[in-house]
């Protein structure tokens, strides 16, 4: 009996799955086991490899406003994860970080709050913070883990 892989789907279900964040890795990582047992492969260019053309087209619909370079770095995690076994990371990149070995702690925390509060979503998001501090779902630490965990960031205590 022959079974039919979707391809289309199952690269649409992993890119959404990288768009729900952290708690979804055993989704991510059992879609991407399917792609391998399918033998599914990735090409080089999205010009001759219809699999990473769905991939870059799926990417770019479900991650609007996010930066380029991170819809890559995912889309470089996915494609590794599935040609090559690596381990899928939302933090994984093929090249170095470039710039200034300075740790990003030399940094005032008054001259980080300067800039957020500047930021045109900084009065909603601490509007929706308060509501959930008031609401006691957690301490103003927690729920601001919560939702940079929510958005993808790894935070380590």
């Amino acid at each position: 009996m022959t079974t039919s892989f979707d391809s289309i789907g199952t690269i649409k279900s992993i890119v959404a799955a990288v768009h729900s964040g952290h708690n979804a890795l055993e989704v991510i990582n059992t879609k991407i086991t399917d792609c391998k047992k399918a033998g599914l492969k990735f090409g080089k260019s999205v010009k001759t490899c219809v699999n990473r053309a769905t991939l870059q087209d799926a990417m770019k619909a479900t991650f609007k406003g996010v930066s380029a370079k991170t819809v890559a770095n995912y889309m470089t995690a996915i494609v590794a994860a599935v040609n090559e076994g690596i381990p899928f990371s939302f933090s994984a990149s093929k090249g170095k970080a470039k710039g200034s070995n300075k740790s990003e702690t030399t940094v005032e925390i008054d001259a980080i709050l300067a800039k957020l509060f500047s930021h045109k979503d900084f009065a909603g998001t601490m509007s929706e913070f308060e509501t959930q501090y008031s609401n006691d779902e957690g301490s103003l630490k927690e729920i601001i883990q919560s939702f940079l965990e929510s958005k993808g960031y790894e935070i380590k205590e």
